[in-house]
């Protein structure tokens, strides 16, 4: 096709909808119809929860309705984020996640802590020895939490993987990172 564009279709030639066959061969997309927007629109509206209305209309207040979800997005990324406190055994402070340091990855026992409300999660993973599951439930209830649940796996002939679920009681009053170093402490000692 030539670039002057003399042998181009006039506007009086093409119907929307129509394939446009190129002179090389090639065919275009079809041109998209009105009665497909009309129908595409027609689905936005019912998305939305709108009746039918003329095409600006339905073209704002979907508009209105992605603002609306973006915002809410927002507040619940914002509330989850001050409501989770996370600390691992990372020796750094991670301002964005909330981690906080406790130890290195080299030794057991490796402790996480999260906090969400008034539970606590503790994941532990520690070399297998005798009384070790009694040391750190007495240890938690001691920091006045109440144990809600709790799984003790094998791993591998001598370490152990220990999951806690547990309330806060109202005389709960250290942080994460207390927690945490806490109950390494706790663990390591014989």
């Amino acid at each position: 096709m030539e670039e002057s564009g003399e042998n181009w279709p006039f506007e009086s030639d093409l119907v929307i909808g129509d394939d446009v066959i190129f002179e090389d061969g090639d065919q275009s997309e079809s041109v998209c119809g009105d009665r497909e927007i009309k129908e595409k629109l027609m689905a936005l509206s019912a998305t939305i929860g709108l009746n039918k209305m003329d095409d600006t209309t339905i073209l704002d207040k979907a508009k209105d309705y992605v603002e609306n979800l973006q915002e809410r997005v927002k507040e619940l990324e914002q509330e989850s984020g001050s409501n989770i406190n996370m600390c691992n055994n990372k020796r750094t402070q991670n301002v964005n996640s909330n981690e906080y340091s406790c130890g290195t990855d080299d030794n057991l026992p490796v402790v996480q802590a999260k906090v969400l409300q008034r539970e606590v999660l503790v994941m532990i993973h520690c070399e297998k020895q005798n009384g070790v599951i009694l040391k750190i439930l007495t240890h938690l209830e001691n920091l006045h939490l109440s144990v809600v649940n709790s799984s003790v796996l094998q791993f591998g002939k001598s370490n152990l993987n220990i999951t806690i679920v547990a309330q806060m009681g109202d005389g709960y009053k250290i942080t994460v990172d207390e927690l945490v170093k806490t109950l390494r402490l706790v663990i390591s000692t014989q």
